[in-house]
């Protein structure tokens, strides 16, 4: 008899959770550390962002298609150049973009300047979740500049980016 009730009490436990996490979800933090920057040979130059950090920079709304999917996104975030002050930007060649799987690709310093990539951190107006590939993503902006519909581009538009270094 105690088996069966315990097992009901359980299964009520169950119920009663569920519909309370269904009703009532889990606040979405922005202040969490989303991403590592790094200036190769300066370690004292390092610091990690927040998403609310990477928020407060100035900002662009590019349009791009992915490489597997046919309809074109509005993508929002941070032109790569402004993660970086002049003086770091001025003695590197390129950027090492890591993703959070270890996958990384590397950007030459002058397509900041050719075609200002962005660190994305919203897909049509929402919050890129990590399910989604995010939540910071590195974009072309590949409708203004069809010759980046390359797979060259699309090696270099990193998604889950974590870490980002100069070199």
């Amino acid at each position: 008899m105690s088996v069966l009730r315990h097992f009901f009490g359980f299964l009520a436990c169950l119920i009663i959770g569920s519909q309370v996490s269904a009703s009532q979800p889990a606040p979405r933090t922005t202040e969490r550390k989303v991403l590592e920057l790094v200036v190769a040979g300066y370690p004292e130059a390092s610091r990690s962002l927040s998403l609310s950090a990477l928020e407060r920079f100035p900002h662009r709304t590019y349009s791009a298609v992915l490489d597997d999917e046919s309809s074109v996104s509005h993508w929002q975030g941070v032109p790569l150049s402004l993660l970086f002050d002049e003086a770091q930007l001025s003695r590197a060649k390129r950027l090492r973009v890591e993703a959070l799987n270890d996958f990384s690709a590397l950007i030459p310093l002058n397509d900041l300047t050719t075609y200002e990539p962005i660190l994305a951190y919203r897909r049509d107006d929402r919050y890129i979740g990590i399910s989604e590939r995010g939540p910071l993503f590195i974009i072309y902006p590949q409708v203004r500049h069809p010759e980046l519909c390359t797979q060259l581009y699309f090696n270099r538009s990193v998604w889950q980016v974590s870490r980002i270094t100069l070199e």
